[in-house]
């Protein structure tokens, strides 16, 4: 019998997404019919999808570190239209990095008896691989499709699915 398995969808927003966007991620354009493939398939077959978004304060800490981006309320923070959540999609907002802590994400999967997680997003080298590895970090296994991950760029997305693979022994195909 397979493992309950939830698909989960991280900074998909426009903030990332948009050419416009402060923290703009040019890799997120080519992975966007791709996440919409999981997506799709995930509906079709009851799998339930989780959106882990970033819901910034106006004057939260990270941002001496990265330009203000997806503020809590901001059109920025939405998820892009292509891949916008439907009512019976579960979206947890986060305030920092990772996923799971101060949210409701671990209450959401274990309520609904998930062991496996398919992990797509960006950015890869930071929250698609912080809340893979807090994901693994619960007991929880992980799958990467490569091609639903994008990364500030080429060198540091390889870097993150490696260690992904290694470290954690996510399958990443």
């Amino acid at each position: 019998m397979a493992e309950p398995e939830a698909l989960l969808i991280i900074d998909m927003l426009n903030d990332f997404c948009l050419e416009d966007g402060p923290l703009y991620v040019p890799m997120t354009r080519k992975i966007i019919p791709n996440i919409r493939r999981e997506l799709d398939r995930a509906r079709t077959d009851g799998v339930p999808v989780i959106y882990i978004c970033d819901a910034h304060d106006k004057n939260d800490i990270e941002f001496k570190n990265w330009p203000q981006h997806a503020v809590e309320g901001s059109l920025g923070a939405d998820v892009v239209d292509e891949l916008k959540p439907l009512e019976q999609d579960i979206v947890i907002h986060k305030k920092t990095l990772m996923g799971f802590y101060r949210t409701d994400l671990e209450n959401k999967l274990r309520g609904l008896g998930i062991g496996l997680v398919t992990v797509t997003g960006c950015v890869t080298n930071i929250c698609v691989m912080i809340i893979a590895v807090e994901a693994a970090a619960r007991g929880l296994k992980v799958r990467v499709p490569r091609d639903c991950t994008a990364g500030l760029d080429m060198e540091m997305h390889e870097f993150a699915l490696r260690e992904l693979e290694e470290v954690i022994k996510a399958e990443v195909y």
